[in-house]
Order: structure tokens, then C-alpha cells, then sequence
């Protein structure tokens, strides 16, 4: 009688030591096993730990046509896809739940930011803001804002470094410089 049916016997008389010898027997063939398949040495443990409870516990050993060997290692090898399958659906809800947290901070960051360009322009002098507003947010020429106002160019250019250079101080740097290439951008289609 080979190890395997000697286990299945003292399983079947309820022998105290058949749980033992079982374990004996394949835990560590069943540890490499599953470790193979896992990556993942405290998974491995996990897995085989649970198929050996669950054999102990809903008395798999009572039916067994194909033999205790084949069906440890099949149940060990159905655990540990089972784990895999786990793992890659937990894997695929925590980078969504990032994704959400990331966006929700990306739009509070935004509104925020936006928040202190309008308070950071609303603290520039009346006319400086209106020179500026009219540059960035109207796409107006420093020539056309200097005609309207009845201002010369270099007032315009002067009063635009005085309001970029309170601007850089007032606002955050990723602030302003998301304001900055706004700006260039707007400079470049005139």
C-alpha cells in the first residue's frame, strides 16, 4: 500500500494521525506547488493551510476516485487561481478607487486654484487688472490696449511686468506657471 492510500486508511478509521501524516507528507511538495503559481510565499502558506482545513473539515477523503494525490494538488491548484483571480479583481477596484480619488482632488485643486487667480488679480491696483484682463482674457495687443486706454505701449508693457511679477509672489509656482503658459499661448495666436 502506497503513502497515499495508508493516509486515505487512517483517514477513513478516523485515526487521530492521519491529519498529521497528510500533512507530513505533501505539505511542503504542496507549499512549493503553490508558491510556483502565487509569487508569493505567505499566499502559498495561505493556500495550502486552507486546502488541507477544508479536506479535514468537509471530509473531502470519504470520495475520492481519481486518489488523494491528484485531488490535493488539483484543490491546491483551483486555490491559488482562485487567489490569483482575487488579487487581480482587488488589484483592478483600488486603481479605480486612485483613479476616482485623483480626479475628485484634480477638480478640487482646480477650483481652488482658480479661486486664488481671481483673488490674486482682484488684488492688482484697477487699472494694472484692466490692462491685464485685457491682454490674457480678451487677446488684446499691447498696441490696441495702449489706443483704447489713451496709455503709451510702454505703460501697457510696464504696468503687464508689474502684474506678472505680483502675480509670481502672490500665487502658488504651479499656479502661475499654468497662468504664464496660458498667457504665451494667447500671445502666440496674435
Amino acid at each position: 500500500m502506497g503513502q497515499a492510500e495508508t493516509i486515505l486508511s487512517l483517514f477513513k478509521q478516523n485515526e487521530e494521525g492521519a491529519f498529521k501524516l497528510l500533512f507530513e507528507t505533501y505539505h511542503d511538495t504542496l507549499l512549493l506547488f503553490a508558491n510556483q503559481m502565487l509569487d508569493d510565499p505567505e499566499a502559498a502558506k495561505d493556500v495550502v493551510q486552507n486546502c488541507f482545513v477544508d479536506f479535514w473539515v468537509h471530509r473531502r477523503f470519504a470520495n475520492l476516485p481519481n486518489g488523494l494525490e491528484q485531488y490535493i494538488f488539483q484543490s491546491v491548484k483551483h486555490a491559488a487561481l482562485n487567489h490569483l483571480r482575487g488579487e487581480k479583481r482587488r488589484k483592478k477596484y483600488y486603481i479605480a478607487a486612485k483613479e476616482d480619488e485623483q480626479e475628485n482632488l484634480n477638480a478640487d485643486e482646480t477650483e481652488w486654484n482658480d479661486e486664488a487667480l481671481y483673488k490674486a488679480l482682484n488684488e492688482l491696483p484697477e487699472e494694472r487688472r484692466k490692462i491685464f484682463l485685457m491682454i490674457c482674457m480678451e487677446g488684446m495687443k499691447y498696441q490696441e490696449v495702449a489706443e483704447k486706454l489713451q496709455i503709451s505701449i510702454n505703460t501697457v508693457k510696464k504696468q503687464m511686468g508689474r502684474s506678472f511679477k505680483f502675480l509670481r509672489e502672490k500665487l502658488q509656482k504651479n499656479i502661475f506657471i499654468t497662468l504664464f503658459l496660458l498667457w504665451t499661448k494667447c500671445r502666440k495666436k496674435m
